[in-house]
Parts: C-alpha cells; sequence; structure tokens
C-alpha cells in the first residue's frame, strides 16, 4: 500500500485518540519527539512469566492505567516522521523496566559515523488460540537507551528476518495469544518465558490514528 493511501487512512478513517478507553493493565504515551520531530504512539500491555520462572516472578494483578514493573510487557509502537512516512514496530521486555519511553531512530553525527551494533536475540514466537501453528524463530534487537528492552528486528541487509512485524499482526487476530520465548541468560539453565493475552490490545492499537495509518 502506498504512502499517500496509508496517509488517507490515517486522515479520514481513524478515530479520535483522545477518545480511546483502556483496559486493566494497558497503557498509552503518545507525543512528538523534539530533535526529530516524529511523533509517535506507544501502547503498552501487561502479560505474565510463564514457566519455571512463573513462580519466582508472579505478575500483580492489572490495573487501569498502570504497569507492574516486574510483569514483562508489550509494546505497539507507532510513528509518523516530518515526511509523513508512517511505521508500526513491536517492543517487549521481560520485565523489571520503567515505564516505555520512545527513542528517536540513530542519525549519523560527526561524532558518530555508523549505526551502534545493537545485541541480538533469537526470539521463538508462538500463536495461540483455536488452533496452534509452528513456532517461529525470529532476530530481535536490544534497545541501547534500555538493555532490557528488544524491538522486533526489521527486515533488511543486516537482518534474517524476511517478514515485517506487520505480517505477524495478521497471526493474531486469529490466534491472540502471544508466547514469546527467550534462551537462558544469565546462567540460569531454562528459558524466559513471557506470554500476553493480545484480544483487547489489539482493539486499542488498530484504534490508534498512528498505528491504523500503518496498514495493520
Amino acid at each position: 500500500m502506498g504512502l499517500a493511501v496509508i496517509a488517507a487512512l490515517g486522515q479520514t478513517t481513524a478515530p479520535d485518540a483522545a477518545k480511546l478507553s483502556l483496559p486493566a493493565g494497558m497503557t498509552r504515551a503518545a507525543g512528538k519527539e523534539a530533535t526529530s520531530g516524529i511523533e509517535y504512539a506507544l501502547i503498552t500491555m501487561q502479560g505474565k512469566l510463564v514457566g519455571g520462572l512463573a513462580a519466582a516472578s508472579p505478575a500483580a494483578a492489572p490495573v487501569p492505567g498502570k504497569l507492574d514493573p516486574a510483569a514483562p510487557r508489550l509494546t505497539a509502537q507507532c510513528t509518523r516522521t516530518p515526511a509523513g512516512r508512517f511505521k508500526f514496530e513491536l517492543r517487549e521486555n521481560m520485565g523489571g523496566l520503567s515505564e516505555p519511553v520512545f527513542y528517536a531512530p540513530w542519525k549519523q553525527t560527526k561524532e558518530e559515523q555508523f549505526p551502534p551494533p545493537l545485541q541480538g536475540v533469537t526470539v521463538t514466537m508462538d500463536f495461540l488460540g483455536y488452533t496452534r501453528v509452528k513456532p517461529v524463530k525470529r532476530a530481535w534487537r536490544y534497545l541501547r537507551e534500555e538493555p532490557g528492552e528488544m524491538r522486533y528486528d526489521t527486515p533488511g541487509m543486516q537482518s534474517s528476518n524476511m517478514e515485517d512485524v506487520v505480517f505477524y499482526m495478521q497471526y493474531l487476530k486469529a490466534l491472540p495469544t502471544l508466547r514469546l520465548t527467550l534462551p537462558p541468560r544469565d546462567g540460569k539453565k531454562v528459558p524466559v518465558i513471557a506470554e500476553f493475552e493480545t484480544s483487547q490490545w489489539q482493539q486499542v492499537v488498530r484504534k490508534e490514528p498512528l498505528c491504523h495509518a500503518s496498514a495493520l
């Protein structure tokens, strides 16, 4: 879908963001980043740890307008550049971080001529619902500003991923439970597994004007 068509969708059919209501365990942050002029919206939901680590770190019950810092979270990051380009990205962390923040993309400077290398991790993505499809392993990268926060790696020359993350948002329409498994870390012998019931989150994301315009 061309950018002009996407922009038109965002201008004519997207609802007013101020009218969006958020279920418990979900937050929204929106604004314009000062240095880049990029408009952004972050729609975040609280998930839960499953498997061996769940008993050691139980998530608190979701409450309106707040996230449990210890719980894993999933964030839809929707942006629009000053030139009118829309982008949808997916972020996740396993808990222990502050409220989600938008960081402007890296930009070349005299002091920093090349983009900094970002630590990558292979995440197993399971989609569960009325049936189950074969899990997929895809590359994610940790943000340098928030080392515990990962972002699905955008396909390109430096990425092994072949599909844009919007492709997997279509999976979630029919199979709304997303389970993400990270390899064992920090000397532990068991993987870290987070699970997200995304049905309500998807509804909020698709009503968000910046996300709606990203052809979700």
